[in-house]
Parts: structure tokens; C-alpha cells; sequence
């Protein structure tokens, strides 16, 4: 499971799957966390009474306008960081396993800097 702020972990993986496949459901979050389902349960609950997430009738998930905004910033950083990593010689599969770790512990001051240099630098598409 992607370490730090798992809130924002699961916000990620609901925009993820949304994005791969249109939909996101606990069974599908577990999976891609590598989480139980009553764990992601749990979770969901807490993010819905934060009204960062609400379900559809079909019982899907969905992000409400506030979680995806979170959820958008997580991605960015990660995407970010994941690209810098490989560019500068880490294999894919630990540099997107690292990002996860990064992304949720760097202050919004230091992503900058860091989006800065790597855009000037190593030119990074996003």
C-alpha cells in the first residue's frame, strides 16, 4: 500500500481507476492498494462522513468536487516524481512504487521547486 497520508492514497486510487476503467469500487481500491476490502470500507466511510467521496446508485464511488481536487494533486506529484526517477536511471517499477512514498510526505514548497527543476532540467512531459 502507498505509504504516507493513505487518505490521499485512496483518493488517488479512485481517480485512477475511474481514468482506466470508469468506475471505481472497494473490491477494485483493495486491489490496487493491496488492501483487505473491509480495510477500504472502513476508509470510505471516513472519507464519505469528510464528503470526499459519495456513491452513485449503481454503488460505485465516486469523488465529490473536494476529493478530486485532492486527488488530482496527488496524481500530479506523483506522475512528477515518478518521471524524474526513471529519468534519472531508476527502474520503472521502483520509481512508481517510490513516488507513492515521496508524493505524500514533501511539502507543497519543495514539489514546487522540485517541478521547477526537473520542467528546466531534465524536461519532463507531464
Amino acid at each position: 500500500m502507498k505509504k504516507g497520508n493513505s487518505a490521499e492514497a485512496y483518493l488517488e486510487s479512485i481517480l485512477t481507476l475511474h481514468k482506466e476503467k470508469g468506475y471505481a469500487r472497494s473490491v477494485d481500491i483493495a486491489k490496487d492498494l493491496g488492501v483487505t476490502k473491509p480495510t477500504v470500507c472502513g476508509a470510505m466511510k471516513r472519507l464519505r462522513e469528510k464528503r470526499m467521496i459519495k456513491f452513485n446508485e449503481k454503488g460505485y464511488i465516486l469523488l465529490t468536487e473536494g476529493g478530486k481536487v485532492i486527488a488530482e494533486k496527488a496524481h500530479k506529484r506523483h506522475t512528477l516524481l515518478a518521471k524524474a526517477l526513471i529519468s534519472i536511471g531508476v527502474n520503472k517499477f521502483n520509481a512508481v512504487k517510490e513516488a507513492c512514498n515521496i508524493e505524500h510526505v514533501i511539502s507543497d514548497e519543495t514539489f514546487e521547486c522540485l517541478n521547477e527543476f526537473f520542467k528546466t532540467h531534465l524536461v519532463i512531459n507531464e
